[in-house]
């Protein structure tokens, strides 16, 4: 595990949000972050108060793809047990 300034994006309101510099573990094996558990809380709270204390340092331009019409809805799911040698 390292220490690391990380990035979020959260979804509030239908907006979504970039949240840059945040304190976090990153595992050097699997890339999985953990929050320091001031941050949780502070995110917590900008979620919570809807962002409206926050100034945003800039903005970022997001396309947006769909996936609408090219995978079937009634698709059944199919999981396969991998042969284990």
């Amino acid at each position: 595990m390292r220490r690391e300034r990380v990035r979020s994006a959260i979804w509030h309101n239908e907006r979504l949000y970039m949240i840059e510099d945040i304190p976090a573990y990153v595992c050097d094996t699997c890339v999985e972050q953990f929050y320091d558990p001031q941050a949780t809380d502070l995110l917590r709270v900008l979620t919570e108060n809807g962002f409206s204390s926050a100034k945003a340092v800039r903005e970022v331009l997001v396309p947006v793809f769909s996936l609408a019409g090219l995978v079937p809805v009634e698709r059944p799911v199919v999981y396969e047990q991998p042969e284990i040698y």
